[in-house]
């Protein structure tokens, strides 16, 4: 098989095409998971509490609803046949998991603790995440239709 100037010169933009891909929708889900690692590595953080309020569980929320939408919007763009059901899916799935993992991991670390509050905090985020993104799907088709 003989290849051409032409075939090389296209493998290689969609060669950097994919790259790019990779680096925009899938890179960031990577890093904030490594990030959200690094912090459950770290010892002895307290946050302060607030009357009725746990800042612990405010933190867990606030930092998995940004990690599920990065592992949604990651998760839409795997394949162009990933419809927003199979993404939700994969998202929440995925989320739990390393959820469970995360607390699993914790439990391992000196001065650390882990919390099935804290793990059902990090899923309802989740949750809402998902939900909040079909509900926005399903009204912005309402406009379009």
């Amino acid at each position: 098989m003989v290849v051409t100037a032409g075939q090389t010169s296209s493998r290689r933009s969609q060669k950097g095409r994919m790259l790019k891909k990779i680096a925009y929708y899938h890179l960031p889900a990577v890093a904030y998971a490594a990030l959200i690692i690094g912090l459950s590595s770290m010892s002895d953080v307290h946050l302060p509490r607030v009357q009725f309020i746990e800042m612990d569980k405010v933190a867990h929320f606030c930092e998995y609803i940004i990690f599920c939408w990065l592992v949604f919007r990651s998760a839409s763009h795997l394949h162009p046949r990933v419809g927003i059901e199979e993404a939700s899916f994969l998202s929440l799935g995925f989320v739990a998991l390393f959820a469970f993992g995360d607390e699993f991991y914790q439990s391992f670390v000196p001065g650390r603790t882990s919390d099935p509050a804290d793990f059902l905090t990090d899923v309802a985020a989740a949750m809402v995440v998902v939900v909040a993104l079909r509900l926005i799907r399903r009204r912005s088709q309402r406009v379009i239709a």
